[in-house]
């Protein structure tokens, strides 16, 4: 008799437990987005108001209100406000790349940079820039082009949508190491004016930042952020490992071929606008899943990209007295010391 008194008993405390789990998750995932947020939008004042031109509070409020004149104006509306809003939209963009990439092939190393998928968007662009003299729109197809073109060959190496994730991840390096071969062959054969543009679009810059391209970036994410928030519960089921997701209903390999693409688009698009900067698709997912202790969530990667998009760009212009360097020369020695981290802490969890 007290055994059957006790199941019930029993039940109603594992659901009290799941129940508290589940609230106190929500609760981490709302402070972390809520911290995000305000880093962010700290980070985006100060890259506007603080620079070799310091604009104050109050003057900055009157010029973003248009009750402004004067070089403040000029500074803020054509200079530091479009580098801050170019760098949180293609932030955006890389780190919710990046988080794609890594729950889609369960691997905290996979990402556009180390996969070749920046390398191939930057082929695309290369090759318009020196050899067809083009720019703005086409420039973004391109890119479209050479990294759909380069996942695509990267899928059907590897054996097809059905291909082992190992064999996959190491395809995509093998065809991002080629690839890059293949832009410094078309470097040497261009143009010396050609070449040294498109040498400065490969470092990665926000220095040439304008409202087209912000009005061109902002319709691209219209478009994709949405398919992106439909297809994440998928991708996150995906992380338990295929067997469990296919059990829970998940299609996976079309789920992870739609994943791959929108991350493809996602990083062609932003590699078009400022160039293929390196390593922010790669740290931002890790970053999200250290605040979340541990669990990885799409938009935290999101706002994560568009911090270190902000932040490195107000380092770069700002760091060094007289001497202005591209964003991508600061995400890439800080995406070092963590691609380093990464390659340890796996080395040790498999020994």
């Amino acid at each position: 008799m007290s055994t059957l008194t006790a199941r019930p008993s029993q039940r109603s405390e594992t659901v009290t437990a799941v129940r508290a789990s589940r609230s106190l998750t929500r609760r981490r995932v709302r402070r972390v987005t809520l911290g995000l947020l305000a880093a962010l939008v700290v980070a985006g004042f100060a890259r506007i108001a603080l620079g070799k031109y310091v604009v104050a509070v109050p003057d900055l409020l009157a010029v973003l209100a248009h009750d402004y004149t004067g070089p403040a104006d000029y500074i803020v509306w054509q200079i530091t406000l479009p580098r801050t809003v170019l760098g949180i939209l293609t932030g955006i963009a890389f780190g919710l790349a990046g988080h794609l990439f890594q729950r889609v092939l369960r691997n905290p190393l996979a990402s556009p940079d180390i996969m070749g998928v920046s390398s191939g968007a930057g082929l695309g662009a290369v090759l318009a820039i020196t050899v067809g003299g083009l720019s703005g729109v086409a420039v973004t197809l391109s890119a479209l082009a050479g990294g759909f073109g380069l996942m695509a060959a990267v899928v059907l190496a590897a054996g097809g949508t059905r291909a082992n994730i190992g064999r996959l991840v190491l395809t995509g390096v093998t065809g991002g190491a080629l690839t890059s071969a293949a832009i410094n062959a078309v470097l040497t054969r261009a143009d010396i004016y050609a070449a040294q543009d498109a040498m400065q679009w490969l470092t990665g810059s926000l220095a040439a930042a304008s409202w087209q391209d912000i009005a061109r970036m902002a319709l691209t994410l219209l478009v994709l952020l949405p398919l992106c928030a439909l297809l994440v519960p998928a991708v996150d089921a995906l992380g338990t490992g295929d067997a469990l997701a296919a059990g829970l209903g998940v299609r996976v390999p079309r789920v992870r071929l739609a994943a791959l693409g929108l991350a493809v688009a996602l990083v062609a698009v932003a590699a078009a606008t400022v160039g293929p900067v390196a390593f922010v698709s790669f740290m931002a997912a890790p970053i999200a899943r250290g605040l979340g202790g541990g669990e990885g969530r799409a938009h935290h990667a999101a706002l994560v990209g568009a911090l270190l998009m902000v932040v490195s760009d107000y380092v770069a212009a700002e760091a060094i007295p007289n001497l202005a360097l591209p964003v991508g020369v600061v995400t890439a020695a800080a995406g070092a010391p963590v691609l380093l981290w990464l390659l340890i802490g796996r080395g040790k969890a498999e020994a």
